[in-house]
């Protein structure tokens, strides 16, 4: 039998005689049916500290509470692992944290509700580790497994639950500040998120909240004024194989993502059609109002499926948003029936059947088959990074698309957080941490960045120079990419108004 190894570095740090922690390497040689912590119990290194009882750690900057079998995490993390406390900042003895200052920072909430018994206010140390998950640094943030755990206590005090979401409602430290964590969590699940979602729903829904006129009432309004249906429309006189989603959020520049889109389609000579679509929510749509919200969603699908056409969605963020409505409105006759009542005066009718497609799944699988690729790609010795994978179950992989254009994309962890909802909440906190995702993408000396998201574009192009000042660096002015513009240039085209270039906040210099 071969011999199994691991290359580990790993943290060590002892906070009674050490200012700073190493990184020493070592080499475990494990077994087949080895689980995690008979890995961490063969760490060559004396008195090296973890808890046993219950597991947290982070490898390669994702979390783990699970006892997980080496097979599994071998193949998620390849051999080469770093091992590291969830928080570095708390770190007591190598991995092990001083649980005692974490939970210090909730005395005061634990004390402003002397009903609470021992156990209940025990029960939060099973949540604080939680806090530790995403990267994100916002000084005073509350921290996310204190949210969760709220969120408990909510549902054993239901005649309190107004004044515990009360004290995460907070303007600058509060939940809706939060950042999904799915992303930096192994196994990966939306469990913690969802659970998140559904306070930030209770602030955002208006008339729905337990807190009038709360903090947060006026997302839900601003969106509820968002959504328009549009005149009736005259369909095409042909069959069109797709209808082009284009009901995005005014604020954002999607004029290079939408002539891109063309331009690319009618180089392969597919069939489509440009109508009005519904504003589909942005990122807080599904947080607001629900019914505005499905009724957007089911006029876009209704108005593709009238007229014989797929709905083709460009970015990652409206496609989302009409898988997560679609799939409400497939599994509920009631909400069905609704949504029926609301197009009828349009001329519409929601099917279950109405076909939506994604444009970069359609580049990723080659399904619009591209031919014409340069033999020698123009790509070859660039590099790239590429922001993406935020909001979808199962985010597109697009090795196959870079390896056909010698491209070296980096995919980054880093990259698969967005801070653009943030806008909104916490607009400086929003452009500092988008800041800081773009440098670190910038500072592994790519020759241009790439997104699958129009928000993100809004975050990383068009306001990137007042970011980069608040995050107090010298402006770089990097150019980003949608995945139709990188297309086109590998078809060679040039001309920098059909590849939508000429309305980028940071001019692309490539051609």
């Amino acid at each position: 039998m071969s011999i199994l190894k691991l290359q580990i570095r790993v943290f060590r740090f002892d906070a009674k005689n050490q200012y700073n922690p190493s990184y020493p390497l070592c080499i475990v040689e494990y077994l087949p049916d080895w689980r995690l912590k008979d890995v961490l119990e063969h760490i060559p290194f004396p008195d090296f500290g973890y808890d046993a009882t219950h597991l947290g750690l982070k490898i390669n900057q994702v979390a783990i509470f699970e006892n997980l079998p080496i097979s599994e995490l071998v193949e998620r993390f390849s051999v080469e692992w770093v091992l590291e406390p969830l928080a570095a900042e708390y770190a007591l003895k190598d991995l092990l944290m001083d649980e005692t200052a974490i939970l210090s920072q909730y005395q005061s909430f634990l004390q402003s509700a002397p009903f609470l018994t021992a156990s209940e206010q025990s029960e939060l140390a099973k949540y604080t580790n939680i806090n530790f998950i995403t990267p994100k640094k916002q000084a005073g943030y509350y921290g996310d497994g204190f949210f969760l755990y709220v969120r408990w206590l909510m549902n054993r005090y239901p005649t309190r639950a107004r004044d515990f979401l009360q004290s995460i409602a907070h303007d600058k430290y509060g939940v809706m500040h939060f950042v999904s964590l799915k992303n930096y969590l192994y196994p990966p699940s939306d469990r913690l998120d969802e659970a998140i979602y559904d306070l930030q729903k209770m602030l955002t829904h208006g008339s729905a909240c337990p807190i009038a006129n709360n903090t947060w009432a006026h997302v839900g309004k601003n969106l509820a004024l968002k959504y328009a249906f549009p005149p009736k429309q005259t369909p095409p006189s042909t069959q069109v194989a797709f209808l082009i989603f284009n009901g995005y959020e005014k604020l954002f520049n999607s004029a290079p993502l939408l002539q891109s889109t063309r331009a690319l389609l009618s180089r392969l000579k597919v069939e489509f059609v440009e109508l009005t679509c519904c504003f589909d929510g942005g990122y807080w749509g599904r947080f607001g109002d629900l019914e505005k919200f499905l009724g957007a969603q089911g006029y876009n699908l209704a108005l593709a499926h009238q007229i014989g056409a797929t709905l083709l969605f460009c970015d990652e963020d409206s496609y989302a948003n009409a898988l997560y409505a679609k799939k409400i409105l497939d599994e509920s006759p009631e909400w069905q029936e609704k949504i029926q009542k609301i197009l009828a005066p349009h001329g519409l009718q929601y099917h279950p059947e109405a076909q939506m497609a994604y444009l970069n799944d359609l580049l990723s699988t080659d399904f619009l088959d591209l031919e014409g690729f340069a033999s020698h790609s123009i790509f070859t010795g660039f590099s790239t990074a590429l922001f993406g994978g935020y909001h979808l179950a199962q985010p597109t992989h697009y090795n196959a698309l870079f390896d056909r254009l010698s491209l070296k994309c980096h995919t980054p962890l880093f990259a698969t957080q967005s801070y653009a909802h943030l806008l909104e909440i916490d607009t400086p906190l929003a452009l500092k941490q988008s800041a800081s995702i773009r440098y670190e993408a910038i500072d592994l000396g790519v020759d241009f960045l790439l997104t699958t998201s129009l928000s993100q574009f809004h975050m990383l192009d068009t306001l990137a120079q007042k970011a980069s000042k608040l995050y107090q660096r010298d402006h770089d002015n990097t150019s980003l990419l949608f995945l139709p513009q990188l297309a086109l240039l590998a078809l060679g085209e040039t001309n920098k108004q059909t590849l939508g270039l000429d309305t980028h906040a940071n001019p692309f210099s490539f051609i």
